[in-house]
C-alpha cells in the first residue's frame, strides 16, 4: 500500500485483494463523513491512459463494497456519487458502476 499522502481514491489502484480495497471503502466513508470540504481532485484517474483492467476490477469491487456499506447506513447515496463526481469525473468505473447501480 503506498504511503499516506495518496488519497483515499489514489490508493485503489495499488491493491491487489478484496479486503484492500474494502479497508479503502471504510477510509472513504470516514473522510466523507468527517470532511467538511471537498478533497482535490484525484490525479490517478485524471488520464485515460491511467485506467487499465486492474483499475477497472479495483474499481468495481469498491462500488461493491461500497454500495453494501451504504445500504446498511445511513449515508445519502446521492451525496455520495455528487463527491465522487466532483473527485473522479463523471466518466470514472467507479462513478459510473455506482450511477447504474441507483438506476437499477
Amino acid at each position: 500500500m503506498p504511503v499516506s499522502t495518496f488519497s483515499v481514491l489514489d490508493k485503489l489502484d495499488y491493491c491487489n485483494d478484496k479486503e484492500c480495497i474494502e479497508n479503502l471503502v471504510d477510509e472513504y466513508l470516514k473522510s466523507l463523513i468527517t470532511s467538511s470540504k471537498y478533497e482535490p481532485n484525484f490525479k490517478l484517474f485524471q488520464d485515460e491512459d491511467g485506467i487499465d483492467e486492474r483499475v477497472i476490477t479495483n474499481s468495481y469491487i469498491f462500488s461493491e463494497s461500497l454500495m453494501k456499506k451504504v445500504i446498511f447506513s445511513d449515508i445519502d447515496f446521492d451525496i455520495i456519487i455528487q463527491d465522487l463526481e466532483k473527485k473522479l469525473g463523471n466518466m470514472h468505473p467507479v462513478v459510473m458502476f455506482l450511477k447504474q447501480f441507483k438506476d437499477q
